[in-house]
């Protein structure tokens, strides 16, 4: 065998990634907290909360409170990818907020 080939066997092939099923019947989830999170039998979980205001009794005023709205359960490696996307899109954020406020300066 020769040096090249080798080093190609030692490489474990990457399976390819397989197509997104983009599926219009997902429901989108609004979140205003994020009311917990840890890690159980290796995958990381999130508590999810939207701010809601409760029914009110009549002659008296509602009142906001917290309702847990979704439960993330994800596998660590799409718990970094999750954490990267969120940076980046910070990160896009921050330049974004920059021009907004070089424009205002003008």
């Amino acid at each position: 065998m020769a040096e090249g080939d080798d080093e190609m066997a030692r490489k474990p092939k990457t399976p390819p990634v397989p197509a997104l099923v983009d599926d219009d019947g997902v429901r989108e989830i609004f979140a205003t907290d994020v009311v917990g999170a840890g890690v159980i039998s290796g995958c990381i979980s999130i508590n999810l909360a939207a701010h809601r205001w409760s029914v009110a009794a009549p002659g008296k005023n509602p009142e906001v409170h917290r309702a847990l709205v979704a439960r993330l359960v994800l596998s660590r490696e799409a718990a970094v990818q999750l954490a990267q996307s969120l940076a980046n899109l910070s990160r896009a954020g921050q330049g974004e907020q920059g021009a907004d406020a070089a424009k205002g300066k003008k």
